[in-house]
């Protein structure tokens, strides 16, 4: 027995010595329920309405009111006023807005006559979750029309919201790639980079490095560069599995599919040199995996590619602006779904390739070229 408690005590001693997996079993659980608790299936609020109102008649007004009420009380929307139809659909394409409302010229008098009055209601259906929550919050105004008046035809018409989607359906199987072609690029820089240099450093092999000329600038840039082609192909493979599957294509031709690989590239790359940092300097296989799953969690659950981000608490949405899978999975939906339209994905490449370009400094100025 005295053998076998001794045993236990050295086992006890060494896993007290790495506090940092210890506490894994209390941070990561917790984690999990801030994260996951707060990034699937709440209130959708703060999606942006644009309208635009060609009519100022008194049922127009009141159509407006009605929406200002449930911008106020629920805040499903947003209310954007817009002057420029066409400045509004460029709007909608780009993504600065999740809806478009148009109210035509002939509304209020149409209603007034006892004829059906329709509004053009166009959503941006990439986001289906959103697209439905926007149709629902404008739909539910429509009984402030229908107040009874003294008139005298008959048969009086109702007013109408006629939705009317801007891209071709997306279902929820395809919807997901954008999200499963990021998760396999998180996977790979975490199988390869940085936990590569880990184990040849935990091995004793990273001592061959100390023997030769290289700089830390020439093994960072090699390690990166070696994962982001592992990475690369694990997630073309990921692609054209997630393609055979929904039957999903890529619009806009070699530049689309151009894009389309720049994007992962440079998520990739960005991806595997913030792994580089954060675990550039550890020592020990066993602090990757609790990193991995640390950074799993916080990275790919707040990222938008399961559900949309206006459902977010503001300190999770806050985050999520700046993380940079949810750039990277906002850059795949633009060139995926919208048509081959790739300016709507301009500005989260440019994020990206910001991050990137900070991620390779910080790594390799923090890299450790010793024992």
């Amino acid at each position: 027995m005295r053998k076998t408690l001794a045993v236990m005590e050295r086992d006890l001693l060494r896993i007290l010595r790495n506090p940092a997996a210890l506490l894994s079993a209390v941070v990561l659980p917790v984690m999990y329920l801030l994260i996951l608790g707060n990034s699937l299936n709440g209130p959708l609020t703060g999606l942006r309405l644009g309208v635009v109102s060609q009519d100022q008649g008194p049922q127009a007004r009141a159509l407006l009111g009605a929406l200002q009420a449930v911008a106020h009380g629920p805040a499903t929307v947003v209310l954007v006023p817009l002057d420029d139809p066409e400045r509004a659909f460029t709007m909608l394409h780009a993504g600065d807005i999740s809806g478009l409302l148009i109210i035509p010229s002939t509304f209020s008098r149409d209603l007034a006559r006892g004829l059906s009055a329709s509004a053009g209601l166009y959503v941006d259906n990439v986001d289906a979750i959103a697209a439905t929550s926007i149709e629902a919050a404008v739909q539910s105004v429509l009984p402030a029309l229908r107040t009874p008046l003294a008139r005298f035809e008959t048969h009086l018409g109702e007013a109408e919201i006629r939705a009317q989607e801007i891209y071709p359906r997306v279902d929820y199987d395809t919807s997901l790639i954008p999200g499963v072609v990021v998760m396999s690029l998180f996977t790979g820089s975490m199988l390869s980079g940085a936990f590569n240099l880990i184990m040849d450093r935990f091995l004793g092999i990273h001592e061959s490095y100390l023997s030769t000329p290289l700089r830390r600038l020439h093994i960072n840039l090699g390690i990166l560069l070696s994962g982001t082609v592992t990475t690369l192909l694990a997630s073309s493979l990921v692609l054209a599995i997630g393609f055979l599957i929904t039957g999903a294509t890529v619009h806009g031709g070699l530049a689309g599919w151009a894009a389309l690989f720049g994007v992962m590239v440079l998520t990739g790359l960005g991806l595997l040199a913030m792994t580089m940092m954060v675990m550039g300097r550890a020592g020990h296989p066993r602090i990757a995996g609790v990193i991995n799953g640390f950074l799993s969690i916080i990275l790919f659950f707040p990222s938008g590619a399961l559900y949309p981000l206006a459902s977010f608490p503001w300190w999770l949405r806050a985050f999520a602006h700046v993380d940079p899978e949810t750039h990277a999975v906002a850059a795949l939906k633009a060139i995926l779904f919208r048509g081959g339209d790739l300016s709507a994905a301009g500005a989260h490449v440019a994020w990206l390739a910001v991050f990137t370009a900070l991620m390779l400094l910080i790594s390799t100025a923090s890299m450790k070229r010793t024992l």
